[in-house]
């Protein structure tokens, strides 16, 4: 990572989203068997048991953390909200992973009772259900459905990463900003904000300033519109498709 791509690090950044309606109830134990067994389709139904009984619920509000990067690393099933996963470099740069939606459930590795690489950060009003390597190991060794849950679901997720890490590392700024955009369409320009103009330099991997400047450039072309403080609306939705396919070709 070069050093223009270093990160800012805004205190509240992530508190700075639109007002979120407050959060249902937790969820209900019949719901939560019912996302666990989505999560973990080849686990025995006594897995998916065990694990609801087990859960620790936490609900936490916009900027919260879930979970401390360093710390032994759990099993997350987001039942409601969105939450980030964010990680803080040695120098101190800040690079957001990922955004994560209601029904996903990742951290396989607590089985091997891993350290977490990421920050989970609460983007709107969130709930999630944690378990420890504790929790799982010993269902990992007698479930052999569940053993290949927990493969299946770190071979995916280090596909996600290292997708994520090419973006930043061969990818111009302006790229970068398309392909966050057009990832997180629905979230950056639903009818429903979930993210903002905030999160872009985190999900993009620039500072504010570059992140900024491709932004107003974007305007400019008549593709999107800055609304209000963090706000961004959808111009033009097919000269911004032409754009997302143009940048995923490689300049000649």
């Amino acid at each position: 990572m070069t050093a223009s791509s270093s990160l800012p690090k805004p205190p509240r950044a992530w508190q700075r989203v639109p007002r979120r309606p407050p959060l249902r109830e937790p969820a209900s134990s019949i719901e939560l068997r019912a996302r666990i067994a989505r999560g973990l389709p080849r686990a025995h139904k006594d897995s998916h048991d065990r694990l609801a009984r087990s859960a620790r619920i936490l609900t936490r509000r916009p900027g919260e953390v879930f979970l401390r990067q360093g710390d032994p690393i759990r099993l997350n099933l987001v039942l409601h909200g969105h939450a980030a996963l964010r990680r803080t470099t040695s120098d101190g740069r800040e690079l957001v992973l990922g955004i994560v939606p209601p029904g996903f459930l990742f951290g396989f590795s607590s089985v091997a009772g891993s350290p977490s690489g990421v920050d989970v950060v609460a983007v709107t009003p969130a709930q999630v259900a944690q378990w420890s390597g504790d929790d799982l190991r010993p269902l990992v060794i007698g479930d052999p459905g569940m053993a290949l849950d927990v493969i299946d679901g770190m071979a995916r997720f280090l596909v996600r990463i290292s997708d994520r890490l090419d973006g930043f590392i061969h990818q111009d700024a302006r790229r970068r900003v398309l392909r966050v955009l057009a990832e997180y369409e629905d979230l950056f320009f639903g009818e429903a904000q979930v993210l903002s103009r905030v999160h872009l330099p985190g999900l993009v991997g620039t500072s504010r300033e570059m992140t900024g400047r491709v932004v107003r450039e974007l305007e400019r072309e008549g593709m999107i519109r800055r609304i209000g403080r963090g706000g961004l609306r959808l111009v033009s939705p097919n000269r911004f498709r032409r754009a997302v396919g143009g940048s995923h070709r490689e300049p000649a």
